[in-house]
C-alpha cells in the first residue's frame, strides 16, 4: 500500500480528516509549513495529540514533510521528491487560504489557492501521480442562480469575492490537467465548529458573527433578571437559509468518500438538507445570552443608525454579499453514495456549544502551548504503517463514540441554556 500526499492537514477541516485517515489504517504523507514557532513534526504532533484526546484512542503518525505550497516542487528537498515518487500514488488537496479579498494576485487568497495548486499539480506530474483528490467549495458557482448543480462553474455570473474566485481557477486548474485520470472535487458550503464540541480553529463566518452578538450584548446593561434588551434593526426577513456544515461531518464524508471507487471522478457538494435560518442564529444565540429585542423589517436600507446597529453593521460588511441569498446546491451524488451519513441539523442545542466554546477559547485569543514531537513520531523513525493502534482508553463520561457515530442525532442531549452547554463542553475537554 502506498501513501496519501495530503495538503492542508493542519487546518480546521484538515486536522480532522488526517485522524480519519489515519484510523482507517491509510499511510499518509503530509506536507507541512514550518513556522517560526514550530517545525512541521511538531504542528502535526500538537494537532493529533488534541484528536487522541477526542478519540480516547492512539493514532498511528503520519510521514512529516516539511514544505511551503507555493514554492517551486512544494519547497520538498532532493532526497524528499525522491521518496515522494517512490512512495506516493494519491494527492488530497485540501490547502487553502479563506481570506475573501487580496490586495492583487501575489497575495492572498490567489498565492495559495491558484498559484499552490499549479505548483501542487506540477509537482504531481513529477511524480508520476495521476490521482488526484481536490477539496473545493459549494460557492465556486459565485453568483450564479440556483440550483447549483454538481457539475464544473462556468463563473459566468462572476464572484463575490477572491475567496470564490480563486478556488473556481483552482478547480478549473485541476480539470485542466491532461495527466491526471479523473480526478475527485469535494465542494464543502460553509464548515462550521465540531458538532460535538463546538471546537473550531478558526474564527470566520459563523464564529465571526457569533463573536460580534457576544460582544454586542455582553455590553448592554442588564435588567435585574439578567436579561440584556438589543435594540436592533436588521434588514433581512429571518427566513433566509444558511448552508452550514459541522466540520466533523465534512472530515467524515470526505474520509468515506475517499475509500469509495464509486465517488471517483465526481463533483460532490457536502450541504445540509435543512439549512439553518437567520432567526434560528438570533434565536439560539439570544437563548444562550438571555437576550432579546432583535427586529427583522425585511430587506431594505435602514435609516439613521443606532450606536448599537453601527456597530453590528462594520462588524457585517465582510459578509454582506451573502445576507440575503444563499445558493440550493443539488446533492444528488453525496446521497447515492452516503446516504447513512446525513449531514446533522444544527439545532440549538449545537449552536450553544458553539458559543461555548468560543467563550471558554477566548474567541480565538486563547494561548497554546506549542507540544513537542515525541518518541515514536519523528518520521525517520517509526512510519505510519508500522504503528499500531492502542486499545481504546475507556473515560468514566462513558463509552467512547466512532467517528460519524450519532451524526443523525447531532450528539448529545438538548441543551436550551448557555450552562448546560458550558458543562458540556468542559466535559468533553477534560
Amino acid at each position: 500500500m502506498t501513501h496519501l500526499f495530503f495538503t492542508g492537514a493542519s487546518g480546521l477541516l484538515g486536522g480532522q480528516l488526517l485522524a480519519r485517515l489515519l484510523r482507517q489504517g491509510r499511510r499518509v504523507a503530509v506536507l507541512v509549513r514550518p513556522t517560526a514557532k514550530a517545525s512541521g513534526r511538531e504542528r502535526i504532533e500538537a494537532l493529533l495529540a488534541r484528536e487522541e484526546e477526542s478519540l480516547g484512542a492512539a493514532l498511528p503518525r503520519p510521514f512529516v514533510l516539511d514544505g511551503d505550497l507555493t514554492a517551486p516542487h512544494c519547497g520538498l528537498s532532493d532526497a524528499d521528491l525522491a521518496w515522494m515518487q517512490r512512495s506516493c500514488s494519491t494527492v488530497l488537496h485540501s490547502a487553502a487560504s479563506l481570506e475573501f479579498v487580496g490586495q492583487d494576485r501575489e497575495a492572498e487568497p490567489w498565492r495559495t489557492n491558484v498559484d499552490g495548486t499549479r505548483r501542487l499539480l506540477e509537482l504531481a506530474r513529477t511524480a508520476g501521480i495521476d490521482e488526484f483528490h481536490h477539496v473545493s467549495t459549494a460557492y465556486v458557482c459565485g453568483l450564479s442562480p440556483g440550483p447549483i448543480a454538481e457539475t464544473p462553474s462556468t463563473g459566468a455570473h462572476g464572484f463575490r469575492n477572491d475567496y470564490e474566485a480563486s478556488k473556481h481557477e483552482a478547480e478549473a486548474l485541476v480539470r485542466a490537467a491532461s495527466f491526471l485520470r479523473a480526478p475527485t472535487f469535494y465542494r464543502p458550503a460553509v464548515i462550521v465548529g465540531d458538532s460535538r464540541t463546538g471546537a473550531t480553529a478558526t474564527y470566520h463566518g459563523l464564529m465571526a458573527m457569533l463573536q460580534l452578538m457576544v460582544v454586542i450584548v455582553r455590553n448592554l446593561p442588564a435588567d435585574e433578571t439578567g436579561f440584556r434588551k438589543v435594540d436592533l434593526r436588521l434588514a433581512m426577513t429571518g427566513d433566509e437559509k444558511r448552508n452550514m456544515i459541522p466540520v466533523d461531518w465534512v472530515a467524515e464524508a470526505i474520509a468515506r468518500l475517499l475509500a469509495d471507487p464509486r465517488a471517483r471522478g465526481r463533483t460532490i457538494h457536502l450541504a445540509p438538507s435543512q439549512p439553518i435560518t437567520v432567526r434560528q442564529i438570533i434565536d439560539y444565540t439570544s437563548s444562550y445570552l438571555n437576550s432579546g429585542g432583535l427586529e427583522f423589517c425585511g430587506p431594505g436600507a435602514i435609516d439613521d443608525l443606532n450606536d448599537i446597529e453601527s456597530v453590528a453593521s462594520s462588524g457585517r460588511r465582510l459578509y454582506e454579499a451573502y445576507e440575503q441569498t444563499d445558493p440550493v446546491f443539488v446533492t444528488d451524488n453525496l446521497r447515492e453514495l452516503l446516504p447513512e451519513l446525513p449531514c446533522p441539523v444544527i439545532d440549538e442545542a449545537m449552536l450553544h456549544r458553539f458559543l461555548a466554546f468560543g467563550d471558554a477559547d477566548r474567541w480565538g485569543k486563547r494561548r497554546r502551548p506549542v507540544r513537542p514531537a515525541t518518541a515514536g513520531s519523528a518520521r525517520d523513525t517509526i512510519p505510519s504503517d508500522h504503528v499500531r493502534l492502542a486499545p481504546v482508553r475507556r473515560s468514566p463520561r462513558g463509552p467512547r463514540r466512532e467517528p460519524g457515530e450519532d451524526l443523525r442525532l447531532g450528539h448529545g442531549r438538548r441543551s436550551p441554556r448557555a450552562r448546560r452547554a458550558g458543562r458540556e463542553l468542559q466535559r468533553g475537554r477534560r
